[in-house]
């Protein structure tokens, strides 16, 4: 049986099962194997540090009004997004496995950990309902129980498609339909690379930067040059390094609370039409670059037009 590549991400027409094991297992993203005390200290810290950014955005924007000090808002934004955030990566990292399929046996193995499971006795791929730490799945035996560690990656469809060449195309297939994977798998085609993110948050806040910056220097020093003139030039280049560090983490903020909206919607999109989860992604990635790209210029040149 041959799975379709537009309904099934991950699989290509006409590939036996062999072939999708070996295509997928050559390139896919990192394999997490959670057990159940990890993988829920893990998805609490996750959830915390997504949640945090969105709602500090919104309590500088609208209850503090944007004056919070550079310190201040460094220390908060570490203590709530920055800490948890690298304490869910440390434990991931300390979950990733090695995954091979050999002799329809399927093992998994890290440092400590080994753990082989015969193919036959795999019945079911099922899917997480939420996506954390990361999206995943569980493994179903004929037994009844499930395995004792929950597989985790950006995208599951690649570790699904490595795990059809050597089960079932009925597990498969029904792993590939579930709203969760056709979610992650549509996030991951739209996730942006590092250097892209340097670009939006670090590059591009030049541009409010260099506004507030002007108009902070009129206002205190009586023009653009007048601290350079007064204090020379480290107090004014500490001061330019200030507004712009402050401006970045505001537009971290400001982007947070929209993609916080935008992947609300794509969850709930991916389970109400999941056969659509791909346009709707499309339609929540332009909505959030509209609301960044052109947004932030708005609300920058807002108050000196009013």
């Amino acid at each position: 049986m041959v799975l379709s590549e537009g309904q099934y991400p991950g699989f290509e027409p006409g590939e036996n099962a062999c072939a999708r094991a070996r295509r997928a297992g050559m390139s896919h993203s990192a394999l997490y194997a959670y057990s159940r005390t990890r993988r829920i200290v893990a998805a609490v810290l996750t959830a915390s540090s997504r949640l945090s950014l969105p709602v500090i955005g919104l309590a500088v924007g609208f209850v503090i009004g944007g004056s919070v000090p550079l310190l201040a808002l460094v220390r908060i934004v570490t203590v709530f997004a920055v800490l948890p955030a690298a304490a869910a990566w440390m434990i991931a990292r300390a979950s990733t496995v090695t995954a091979e399929i050999r002799d329809g046996i399927f093992t998994l193995s890290r440092t400590g950990l080994r753990i082989e499971v015969p193919c036959a006795a795999i019945v079911r791929i099922a899917p997480w309902r939420l996506p954390l730490p990361q999206p995943g799945f569980s493994l179903e035996m004929r037994s009844g129980r499930r395995l004792g560690y929950g597989l985790a990656g950006v995208d599951p469809a690649e570790h699904v498609s490595v795990l059809a060449g050597a089960l079932a195309d009925d597990a498969a297939r029904a792993a590939m339909r579930h709203p969760m994977v056709r979610y992650a798998h549509a996030k991951r085609t739209a996730s942006r690379r590092w250097y892209q993110l340097t670009a939006k948050f670090g590059a591009f806040s030049l541009l409010p930067t260099a506004i507030w910056f002007n108009a902070h220097q009129h206002i205190a020093y009586g023009g653009l040059l007048g601290q350079y003139y007064l204090e020379g030039f480290r107090p004014y280049a500490k001061t330019w390094l200030i507004s712009w560090a402050l401006t970045s983490i505001y537009l971290v903020l400001y982007a947070s609370v929209w993609r916080g909206l935008a992947e609300t919607l794509a969850w709930s999109a991916a389970w109400m039409a999941p056969t659509r989860i791909t346009g709707m992604r499309r339609v929540v990635e332009i909505v959030c670059g509209v609301a960044y790209y052109v947004g932030v210029p708005i609300l920058v040149v807002l108050p000196f037009v009013r």
